[in-house]
């Protein structure tokens, strides 16, 4: 996505001399621990089995000490993430219908969630994303195991959210 709009990502934290010098200096011990943390906004801490120690040690402010929740709960996706929020908006029998007529071109739609994400991504990229930047889709059989766009060497497929996206080689 970077690249997309001419910058440079970098992530910090893999950088091969960081991760060298992490992986001969310090134990898990540095790194996981029961520490005073605050399970709730404004509540009191707790002795909690904490991760990132020498992260929260070395950039420490008031979030430093409390819970992290993966960013689907942050985000509320645990909340809309369930059926019943997608219910009045798919029906059963539409999406029993789509999913099979798009399983024949090679899409595989696990939920009503996605096929609404497949809806906005026709409209956006056209019936078989033909006009989405940068990815071309391969023949059935081919590509991502989700949707047949080329991932080369990748595990996780940009287009569909498919994990792992490799196929089975026989």
């Amino acid at each position: 996505l970077a690249a997309h709009y001419g910058l440079t990502a970098h992530g910090p934290f893999m950088d091969p001399s960081l991760v060298d010098w992490a992986i001969a200096h310090t134990r898990r011990s540095d790194c996981i621990g029961t520490r005073p943390i605050k399970l709730t906004l404004g509540g009191p801490s707790v002795e909690h089995t904490a991760g990132k120690l020498c992260l929260r040690q070395a950039f420490e402010t008031v979030a430093s000490w409390r819970r992290k929740d993966p960013i689907e709960v942050g985000s509320g996706i645990t909340v809309i993430g369930h059926d019943a929020f997608w219910a009045d908006r798919v029906t059963d029998e539409a999406f029993a219908a789509e999913r099979a007529a798009l399983l024949v071109r090679g899409f595989a739609i696990k939920d009503k969630e996605q096929l609404v994400n497949f809806r906005c991504f026709v409209e956006a990229f056209g019936e078989d994303g033909a006009g989405l930047p940068a990815k071309r889709r391969l023949g059935m059989g081919q590509g991502c195991v989700g949707c047949c766009f080329e991932i080369g060497d990748a595990l996780f497929c940009a287009v569909c959210g498919a994990y792992p996206a490799q196929r089975e080689t026989v």
